[in-house]
């Protein structure tokens, strides 16, 4: 028995077991009737990954209910600062999280359920979850109550290390990225990369010329074909499914929801091209690096977080569409705005801070479904009056 301490989990008793020389009957060895021992546990790795990202909404909900107490009974300059745009961005950006990571879990789940095996769609929702868990402790929980998160007893300090450590359960965040950009890439090189690489092989030619005619007449078929393809995707308009249960709006629709549900439909509509674009975005990494992308880990992991985000930004979108709560939609357009700045690399608008403030007063104001009868710890070190 190997005996340790672990920061994260510390509540549990975490010791690991050595093995030398342990000799196991052959008769005992697991057999499994159908797959194999690893895909197996890659299935449960899936299961936790999507549970994972559940976790990390219902712990969101906890610091979003923990810190509207705060933030009423906090004053600065005589108005307590829930009154102020800063901390009212922080509540309504947190908001749009927990709505993601809900998104998440429920689009994964739905899928396991119906026996797929959803291992990269739930790759997605481990990594966000994970990464939106840990934004969310340290930049908007722990600033929003300053000082007082470092009290003994106060649920920051206390569990820090369990809000940070999932980015390593499961997997590491960049690591389980590269995975997913090997299995969004695996069929793409059998066909088309795979078949160049043979001929290159066979014929020993290390260093192809496209100026060289022996070259350009060996690899003729298979750059041809990759050529068709190419032309296909500039040419062809991307087909997406229609969507289904989005047209029940009447005439007795609140405009509010019918305007939340145009706003949802547009950031649907950017993640699909979004992610249309990536396949020649892709396509034309691997056809630049070739086998030397295995070793371009940072430009892999930069491709898969884009990538990540379109899924994100989709799924919440549509998740959106379908709440028949108007909060819930709110949060649903504040986290997509946030995606989208992030990927197209521009600042946040003006207009995007008003939406997000707006939500964040308005949860402070009137509360908000998803976190009712969340339960909510005593303020340490009240003032005395």
């Amino acid at each position: 028995m190997n005996r340790y301490g672990l920061y994260a989990l510390r509540r549990a008793h975490n010791n690991g077991l050595v093995f030398r020389n342990f000799r196991v009957p052959a008769e005992n060895l697991l057999t499994p009737k159908t797959g194999d021992g690893l895909t197996i546990a890659y299935h449960g790795l899936n299961l936790g990954r999507v549970a994972l990202c559940a976790n990390a909404a219902g712990t969101m909900r906890w610091m979003l209910s923990e810190m509207l107490p705060w933030a009423q009974y906090r004053k600065t300059y005589g108005e307590m600062i829930a009154k102020r745009e800063l901390v009212q961005r922080r509540v309504g950006r947190l908001a749009g999280m927990i709505v993601a990571c809900d998104a998440l879990t429920q689009w994964c789940a739905g899928l396991l359920d119906q026996g797929y095996r959803g291992e990269m769609e739930c790759i997605v929702a481990k990594v966000f979850g994970s990464e939106t868990q840990k934004t969310a402790a340290i930049e908007l929980f722990m600033k929003t109550h300053g000082g007082r998160s470092f009290l003994h007893g106060h649920g920051f300090g206390d569990n820090v290390h369990e809000f940070l450590a999932p980015c390593i359960y499961e997997g590491e965040g960049e690591m389980l990225g590269m995975a997913l950009f090997k299995s969004l890439v695996k069929h793409h090189g059998k066909q088309f990369f795979e078949p160049i690489g043979q001929i290159l092989h066979d014929k020993s030619i290390r260093k192809p010329s496209l100026i060289n005619p022996t070259h350009l007449w060996a690899l003729r078929k298979p750059m041809v074909a990759y050529a068709l393809w190419y032309a296909r995707q500039l040419i062809m308009p991307t087909r997406w499914s229609e969507l289904q249960g989005m047209s029940a709006v009447s005439d007795s629709t609140p405009k509010e929801r019918v305007a939340n549900r145009k706003r949802l439909l547009r950031h649907m509509r950017f993640a699909q091209q979004q992610l249309s674009a990536a396949r020649l975005m892709i396509s034309t990494v691997m056809r630049t690096h070739q086998l030397k992308l295995a070793d371009r880990q940072c430009r892999m992991s930069a491709i898969s977080a884009q990538v990540i985000d379109s899924v994100v930004m989709l799924v919440t979108s549509l998740h959106g569409m379908h709440s028949s709560d108007v909060i819930t939609q709110e949060a649903a357009d504040c986290a997509c705005r946030e995606l989208k700045s992030r990927m197209t690399c521009k600042p946040t608008s003006d207009s995007d801070y008003r939406q997000m403030t707006a939500l964040g007063e308005k949860i402070a104001n009137d509360g908000w479904t998803e976190i009712t009868g969340t339960k909510t710890s005593p303020i340490l070190m009240p003032y005395s009056h």
